[in-house]
This record gives structure tokens, C-alpha cells and sequence, in this order.
């Protein structure tokens, strides 16, 4: 059975991807605006003769359809569901208010995440978030947050829980907290920016499921996780990390680094870490990647197909990894190389290839005996939206 609960988010979330842009103004009327994503993946992993998960898969890694709502008095709302899977399932589900640099937000919504992951997944530089953003379990929530933005600083906060659909079932029943703050000052032609958040979960029934730490290959659509914890009883939680990007012209570089510690009853404490550092370049002229309000923007390009052009096309390096070795706990190491091309013909449409090197150290599964080897992953996407 479906639940809904409208939520709340801040001045900061009135740039942030959760909440809808409405501009307030005295002659504010009401406004019903649908949105829409269909993404769909293709993927192919290879590693040693043996190994397990290797092979093509394909899958609409989202199928994604919600409405915006204006009201008047600086309140907006969305509800939006995610159809691609079964059962379906709520992605935000909030209502806001945004007023003098001021926000606030109740409901499920996006908690003031590292930045690759703040970042709309329609403009992400790869087909799937930095490895340590579903390593270390951010993700949507339900709950109330407030912020307040003024020029080039922003802060936001918030407390929450359990999604929406998971209130009433066996889950861990959390309690979470999270802060953002980020400084985005301009230097000549160049925007910057500079983060900095924490986060802090307990598990009220941390003894109804036991939390595994891991990570796919990259893709989505690959079902195994090469670099994996085992099962651990964790009561708190605590992740806190730093970011920074600057955009100048058709170049961009951003970099995160985040720590993940787990306090367990009875047994040594780790803490986990990963980091990325990433940079692209534009090929087509006068295109750029927008950087603000806490998050990489929609790429819109200024010659799009049709109109005397081809569109944007970008090209995209990056480092991950992701150490999940930790006081005792062996969960593995992994070090990605990554590259990607994306073309975005439309501003409605986005075609993207991507290939990274992945190499693993006391990987969670072994080939042949051994836990040290690496694998080599292609994906392609086909993306549209409204």
C-alpha cells in the first residue's frame, strides 16, 4: 500500500534538485507542470575466465513520471514515481516553501548529498554517481529540512527517516540528521565551489538487517558487487566529507572526498573512505556545464540539432575509489579509471558511452582463488526528458 507525505526543503533546496524553481511574485497563480525521464542502459563487463557477473545486460534504469505544482504564497509541491521497476515506487513526494533566501521542506526528498549526488542523474557525467554515494548509503528520506542562500553562500539542515513506502514495514526504523554548507565565489571568468557536509544516522532496529557495504561495477544493470562488506550490526552511522568544482568555459574538474564510520556494539569500529576527482571538455563551441546553487545543471546546448548545429558533445575523465578495509572488516578496494562521450543533441535528449578499468584488491568474489584482479566495463545510455 502506497503512503503519502507532503515535505519541506530549504533556501539552499530552492537551487537544490529537489525542489521545483518557481519564482514567488505577488500575482502568483496556481501552476500544474508534468515531468518525465525514460533512461535506457546497456552494459557489458569482462574479467578473468571464471569470474562471476561478467557478460552483456541491458535494462530502463528509469522510467520516471511526477508533476510540479505552483501556489500562490511561495509554496510549490511534487510528487514523482519511479515506473521501472515492480512494485513502483515514490522518488519525491514533498511540499516547499521559498521565500526572502529562505526554504523549507517536509516530506520524502534528497538530504543535502555529496555533490555528484545533489546532481540531477540527467546530468551526471557518467551513467551511474562516484562510487562511495550508494557505498555509503545516501539516498532519499522522509522528513524536514530549512536553508537560506544569500549570494554566494548557502547552508541547509535537516532531519529524517525511513522512505515514505517503508514507514510501516520491517526496516530499520532510523533517525537521521544532515547539514551542507557551500561557498560558490566567481574568480575571473571562473565559478568555484566549495563544500562541506555531515551526516549522521542511528538504526533504531539495527538488529532487524544487517548493513553490507558495496558497490557494483559501475553500471546499474550488473548484478554482481565486486567489492562488498559482510554483514555488519551497526547501531550509528556518521559520514561526513568535502567537495569542490570550478567550471571555466567548456572545461570543468570537480573532486569529493567523504569517510564513513560505522559504530558497531561489541566490536571495532571502521571507517570507511572514498574519493573521486573528475574532468571534462567540451568539443562543440560555446558550451558549458552549468555550476550553481550547490549542483551541476542541465546541459543545454547552444547550437542544438536542427538549428544549426549538432548539439553538445563532452568528453569526461575520472578517478574512483572506494576502500571499504576497515578495523578488521575486509570489504575490498576499487580503483576505477574511467572515461566517457556524451551527446546531447536537444535539450530533451542525451546519448551517452562510457568505459572504465576497474581494479579490485581483496575483492568480495574470488576467481580461481584469487581477490585481486580487474575488470573492464563498456555502458552505453539512451536518455529522454521533460
Amino acid at each position: 500500500m502506497r503512503q503519502f507525505l507532503f515535505a519541506v526543503s530549504a533556501a539552499g533546496l530552492a537551487t537544490a534538485s529537489a525542489t521545483p524553481a518557481f519564482a514567488a511574485t505577488e500575482a502568483e497563480e496556481w501552476e500544474v507542470k508534468p515531468r518525465w525521464r525514460l533512461q535506457y542502459d546497456w552494459a557489458d563487463v569482462s574479467g578473468p575466465t571464471g569470474l562471476a557477473g561478467t557478460g552483456p545486460s541491458e535494462e530502463i534504469r528509469r522510467a520516471q513520471l511526477g508533476v510540479d505544482i505552483k501556489m500562490p504564497g511561495g509554496f510549490s509541491a511534487r510528487l514523482e514515481g519511479e515506473f521501472a521497476g515492480d512494485p513502483i515506487e515514490l522518488v519525491d513526494a514533498f511540499v516547499a516553501w521559498n521565500g526572502g533566501g529562505y526554504n523549507v521542506t517536509a516530506g520524502q526528498q534528497k538530504f543535502f548529498s555529496p555533490l555528484d549526488d545533489m546532481t540531477s542523474d540527467l546530468n551526471t557525467s557518467f551513467t551511474e554517481r562516484a562510487a562511495l554515494v550508494s557505498a555509503f548509503g545516501f539516498s532519499r528520506r522522509t522528513g524536514l529540512s530549512a536553508g537560506y542562500a544569500k549570494g554566494d553562500f548557502q547552508v541547509n539542515a535537516g532531519v529524517g527517516t525511513d522512505l515514505l513506502i517503508a514507514l510501516d514495514d520491517v526496516h530499520d526504523n532510523s533517525l537521521s540528521a544532515h547539514v551542507r554548507a557551500v561557498w560558490m565565489p566567481r574568480m575571473g571568468a571562473t565559478k568555484l565551489h566549495f563544500g562541506a557536509a555531515w551526516h549522521g544516522k542511528e538504526r533504531r532496529d539495527a538488529a532487524a538487517s544487517a548493513m553490507r557495504y558495496s558497490q557494483r561495477p559501475l553500471v546499474h544493470s550488473a548484478a554482481m558487487r565486486y567489492i562488498a562488506t559482510p554483514g555488519l550490526l551497526v547501531e550509528r552511522e556518521q559520514t561526513y566529507g568535502v567537495e569542490a568544482a570550478a567550471v571555466n568555459g567548456p572545461f570543468h574538474v570537480a573532486s569529493e572526498a567523504y569517510w564513513h564510520h560505522a559504530s558497531r556494539p561489541g566490536a571495532a569500529d571502521p571507517t570507511f573512505f572514498g574519493a573521486y576527482a573528475e574532468a571534462g571538455v567540451f568539443l562543440t563551441g560555446g558550451d558549458s556545464r552549468p555550476l550553481k546553487g550547490g549542483q551541476f545543471g542541465a546541459i543545454k546546448p547552444k547550437k542544438a540539432l536542427g538549428e544549426g548545429g549538432i548539439g553538445a558533445v563532452q568528453l569526461n575523465a575520472r578517478y574512483d575509489y572506494l576502500d571499504l578495509d576497515s578495523a578488521g572488516v575486509t570489504g575490498g578496494q576499487q580503483r576505477g579509471y574511467m572515461a566517457s562521450l556524451i551527446w546531447t543533441p536537444t535539450d530533451w535528449m542525451r546519448v551517452m558511452a562510457q568505459y572504465a578499468r576497474l581494479n579490485y584488491r581483496g575483492a568480495a568474489i574470488a576467481v580461481a582463488g584469487q581477490r585481486d584482479y580487474g575488470v573492464d566495463v563498456v555502458g552505453a545510455r539512451v536518455q529522454f526528458t521533460y
